[in-house]
């Protein structure tokens, strides 16, 4: 299917992006943790104990990025890093007990603006709209990966 003009499937997920850093950058800061912040902040509540280059692969960021965000979360008492045992160069960043008190009302946080931006979306639309994002995501990442 051809696609003329401004409407395109990039530009609305584009456009969805930057609202959802307007609502994070709302919601977040009672939290004390900036919208540069809660992608790491979330990777962690995954899995713990990644590097920054890990970080910085998984959020596609650079790693001047991923630095200052694991700096300021550091400065904000919710991850520590600590040198890796088998390779001291490797910073592995681990979560702080702060960090710990205020994971469910930061995925609160975050699923709101799923559900906010789903509002009137059947649930089964829902679930094929995920998987084609996923999909997307991946075509992106395999699409980069000659860079």
């Amino acid at each position: 299917m051809e696609r003329k003009g401004r409407q395109t499937i990039g530009r609305f997920v584009a456009i969805l992006y930057r609202m959802a850093i307007v609502y994070l950058g709302k919601e977040l800061p009672a939290m004390k943790i900036g919208s540069g912040q809660y992608i790491f902040l979330a990777e962690l509540f995954d899995e713990e104990g990644l590097s920054q280059d890990e970080l910085t692969q998984r959020v596609y960021v650079d790693k001047a990025n991923t630095a200052r965000a694991l700096k300021k979360l550091e400065d904000g008492g919710f991850v520590r890093r600590v040198p890796d045992e088998n390779n001291g160069r490797i910073k592995r960043a681990f979560l702080e007990p702060s960090a710990l008190g205020i994971e469910e009302d930061f995925w609160q946080i975050i699923m709101k603006w799923s559900e906010i931006i789903t509002e009137n979306i059947p649930q089964e639309r829902q679930e094929q709209l995920l998987e084609d994002l996923k999909k997307m995501t991946d075509n992106a990442a395999s699409y980069l990966q000659r860079y």
